[in-house]
């Protein structure tokens, strides 16, 4: 009785990998609801090995979507995807990411981006216009989905090379980085105090991509010859030569 039990559960496992297998990928995104604010466009293959040529999040369009499926995963009850893209042609986000977690917590690990920085900027109520220019990298270790928008984020990202065009002048700004978490449920980013800038700066990504934030800007020895005229339309340095930036 046993050795049958065992036969037919393999039997079962094997049938039911067999059956996915075969499934088209087009017509299992089709059962997925996605948020309001993605699209989907251009499927193809299985969900073994799918291709997907562009994915738009609100206006941001990340295109050459690859995803493998470990069968491995699959069989603890744990899908796995190791999932590519990006187009070096079109300016928008490139890398790769692990996405794992879809039956409990979708979980996000071991990932790289890298985007324009001038796709951030744009995004920005920045009190002058600005050009952003150079990349963005955003390594993250782990991101875990939570309410409203994480439960877990160990990541940070670097400008290097940073520098923006204002006032019709390049200034170069020199790198830099951030250290990313999540607080409450909000992803954090907090700006690393040691640049050229003298910028201490926590931003705060809220539910729909609501962006806040505060610090301060000391200008030290480093700080760029261009960028002093411009303090002006900040505002007035505190008894400590700060400068308060709020968002």
């Amino acid at each position: 009785m046993k050795k049958n039990f065992t036969i037919a559960a393999i039997f079962i496992v094997l049938y039911s990998v067999f059956v996915i297998a075969l499934m088209p990928a087009n017509w299992l995104a089709g059962q997925i609801k996605l948020p309001n604010n993605v699209t989907v466009a251009g499927i193809e293959g299985s969900i073994w090995q799918t291709k997907i040529s562009q994915v738009i999040v609100d206006d941001i369009i990340i295109s050459q979507v690859e995803s493998s499926l470990s069968l491995l995963s699959v069989l603890m009850l744990d899908p796995k995807f190791d999932i590519t893209f990006g187009d070096a042609l079109i300016n928008g986000p490139e890398g790769h990411l692990v996405l794992s977690g879809l039956l409990t917590d979708i979980t996000i690990e071991d990932a790289m981006v890298g985007l324009a920085a001038n796709n951030v900027s744009a995004k920005l109520n920045l009190p002058i216009d600005i050009i952003a220019h150079e990349q963005l990298t955003i390594n993250v270790a782990r991101f875990v989905i939570g309410a409203p928008i994480c439960s877990e984020l160990d990541g940070d990202f670097h400008w290097r090379n940073a520098a923006v065009t204002a006032l019709d002048e390049k200034i170069k700004l020199g790198k830099l980085s951030a250290k990313l978490s999540c607080d409450e449920g909000e992803l954090i980013a907090d700006i690393d105090p040691k640049n050229n800038l003298g910028l201490s700066y926590r931003a705060q990504i809220k539910k729909s991509g609501r962006f806040s934030g505060s610090g301060y800007l000391t200008p030290g020895a480093k700080f760029p010859e261009e960028l002093k005229s411009a303090l002006n339309f900040i505002g007035k340095a505190d008894k400590k030569g700060r400068y308060r930036l709020k968002i």
